[in-house]
């Protein structure tokens, strides 16, 4: 039997400019809907590309909370996110020594 490995996900999206200029003059700007999602999926790691309006979060996901950040992405941003598997450098040196 395979040892299933608990793994984040790395969830990237640009904002589009029109999008981006338009929520810049709402009051709060973007800073609500992305203070949601940090509240909602507590990341472990999250960085702003400021230059591109890009957004990394690094985040235990289930296939439910993949598609509602997806959701919340393509309705208040106009885009959807790319989601990478990845595995942060404690874990994997975890099953390193477990081996």
């Amino acid at each position: 039997m395979r040892e299933v490995i608990n793994r984040a996900l790395l969830a990237y999206f640009e904002i589009p400019t029109e999008v981006g200029n338009r929520l810049d003059f709402e009051e709060g700007g973007p800073g609500p809907i992305i203070g949601y999602v940090m509240d909602r999926f507590s990341p472990e790691a999250s960085y702003t590309q400021a230059g591109l309006r890009g957004v990394f979060i690094v985040a235990d996901l289930d296939e439910a909370q993949m598609t509602e950040l997806m959701l919340i992405v393509s309705k208040k941003f106009g885009t959807y996110p790319e989601f990478t598997p990845v595995i942060p450098e404690r874990r994997r040196l975890a099953l390193l020594q477990r081996r």
